[in-house]
């Protein structure tokens, strides 16, 4: 019985000092041992493929899902250059104000000053925004002297490039109507109307024959152009212009806006140098608004516009504070005290290289 207890004794002594030798040998992990740290290593390392697979997945998305509208090239760069000259009457005048409109910048246009001339008794010129894109001068002279002259001029760099069609027009829809960017340019407006139960009804026979958005817009400006007969006569509002097959190159341009609007498709006209042509509203599968040019008069373009001229003014139906109804076209506005009115002459030149 003593032996047994002896061994039994001797026995947990042994292993109790082989536990202390290997206490002694293995050294002592640090806070967060030796295995947590592969642990965590282990999780931050699946963590960053997790992140990295959301990232590429999400990149292929936005690759997938971004469609491509128009696009520009082929840049042409010339000097724009906006004078009012000024020439007093008889006897004094007093506060007179000018407003100007200036190119502004776009997607396909950028615009920078080149020089002005602005003389030292202006007592302030600077720039307005309307809506729509609208940009203006605006100067406020306090006194003008007996037939004094005066010439305010700015000159401005404007780029503007081609607009390309998209290469797949299939892939734009009908944006909501009450979509932002849109819904500006449903309504009528100065000269542009398509309430109208014959023009209506003209524009549900165009459409009719066709299965997708694009062709149908296209229908509509197929009909115009081949419908509605050249003439030199001034601007006329669109029923007009439509029940008369009359126009001039703003009618037709004035036209082909109302009967898209008919048929619920956002458009606006546009105003470059020395024309007209007009814009249609469509949006991609995310909600992106996208705008496509079309020259309704003279050659044939639709969804593209290939020669790059100034753009003045997008839009038909302006706001102007001086003015009592909206405008077509904002054009230069002069006013100003005194029973003897100073002359005004506006210029708008393009200036060779």
């Amino acid at each position: 019985m003593r032996r047994r207890s002896t061994l039994l004794v001797s026995s947990i002594a042994t292993a109790l000092w082989a536990s202390l030798l290997w206490l002694t040998l293995t050294p002592t992990p640090a806070v967060g041992s030796a295995l947590d740290n592969s642990k965590n290593v282990s999780t931050s390392q699946v963590s960053a493929v997790q992140v990295s697979a959301v990232h590429v997945s999400a990149d292929q998305k936005t690759q997938e899902t971004e469609i491509e509208g128009v696009t520009f090239s082929n840049p042409v760069t010339t000097k724009w250059k906006v004078t009012a000259k000024i020439r007093g009457g008889s006897g004094p005048a007093a506060n007179m104000l000018l407003t100007i409109p200036v190119p502004t910048e776009w997607p396909e246009q950028s615009v920078a000053v080149a020089e002005d001339e602005i003389p030292t008794n202006i007592a302030n010129v600077g720039y307005r925004d309307l809506e729509g894109g609208v940009k203006q001068i605006i100067a406020k002279i306090p006194q003008i002297r007996p037939r004094e002259e005066i010439t305010i001029s700015m000159t401005f760099l404007v780029s503007t490039s081609q607009i390309n069609a998209p290469q797949d027009p299939s892939l734009f829809i009908r944006p909501k109507t009450s979509q932002r960017d849109g819904k500006p340019y449903l309504g009528i407006g100065p000269q542009i109307n398509f309430r109208d139960s014959k023009l209506k009804k003209e524009v549900k026979s165009i459409v009719a024959e066709h299965d997708d958005l694009w062709s149908e817009i296209e229908a509509i400006y197929d009909w115009v152009r081949d419908n509605i007969e050249d003439t030199s006569e001034p601007p006329r509002d669109t029923i007009k212009v439509f029940r008369d097959r009359l126009g001039c190159n703003e009618d037709k341009v004035g036209l082909f806006v109302a009967m898209c609007r008919a048929h619920k498709i956002p458009a606006r006209m546009v105003w470059v140098q020395g024309t007209q042509y007009a814009e249609f509203m469509l949006v991609d599968s995310e909600g992106k608004a996208h705008w496509f040019p079309c020259s309704v008069g003279g050659v044939r373009e639709f969804g593209s516009y290939s020669e790059p001229r100034i753009v003045l003014q997008k839009g038909d139906s302006i706001k102007v504070p001086e003015k009592e109804s909206r405008q077509k076209f904002v054009g230069e506005f002069a006013t100003c005290q005194g029973k003897s009115k100073p002359a005004v002459a506006f210029q708008r030149t393009l200036l060779e290289d």
